[in-house]
């Protein structure tokens, strides 16, 4: 998006866009109809997005919520903790977009050049930090490859939303982490439990190298 524009025109438009992708699924969505939900012309669109894609993939991004600004010590909490961000989002209607969007995208290299930059990188860099975190601390092997690992660790919960043989759950995202968990740590163990009544210290993880 260019940087100089009407931000208040800008809101508009990409809750205009996440509206209509709601009700109309993204494929049925035109520019045009986003321009006049928001009140604002086709070219103002365009001048601040490159595509169709890029608005709705914006307007996506959004449905979300962000991160915590903090996640526990323990990488495998952590991790739990966004596996489970994850599994719920696959299991809400924001999920349901998600696969009509990389659906999509499989005839439309335009929709999926901009579904992996606009929505996927930056949920996969926040992974990633997460692991390098738990590696850097002595928790997770340092020999690990980080993007093996985030494979082996999401690729079940992507599975599960596109096929839909199974349903995607927290518990499911549970399951899965504490299957794949001794491949990964350090002395490949699963952690042990916290005390009763103990809360987990919390500080922000290592800067990821993607930036």
């Amino acid at each position: 998006m260019a940087r100089t524009r009407d931000e208040a025109a800008a809101r508009r438009v990409l809750d205009s866009a996440r509206d209509l992708v709601r009700r109309l699924g993204p494929r049925a969505v035109t520019v045009d109809e986003i321009a006049a939900a928001a009140g604002v012309g086709k070219q103002t669109i365009y001048r601040w997005w490159p595509s169709k894609s890029s608005v709705i993939m914006d307007a996506l991004s959004e449905l979300t919520d962000p991160e915590p600004a903090q996640l526990p010590d323990s990488t495998f909490e952590a991790v739990r903790l966004q596996m489970r961000r994850v599994a719920a989002m696959f299991a809400s209607r924001n999920g349901e977009l998600i696969r009509e969007l990389v659906a999509d995208s499989q005839g439309d290299p335009a929709l999926a050049k901009e579904f992996r930059e606009r929505f996927f990188a930056h949920r996969r860099a926040r992974a990633a930090a997460t692991l390098e975190n738990g590696i850097a601390t002595g928790q997770l092997r340092p020999d690990l490859d980080v993007d093996d690992a985030l494979d082996v660790l999401y690729g079940p919960l992507w599975l599960r939303l596109l096929v839909g043989h199974l349903p995607t759950s927290q518990a499911a995202a549970d399951r899965v982490l504490e299957l794949v968990w001794p491949g990964l740590a350090r002395g490949g163990a699963l952690p042990a439990p916290p005390s009763p009544g103990r809360k987990p210290s919390r500080r922000r993880p290592a800067p990821s190298r993607f930036g």
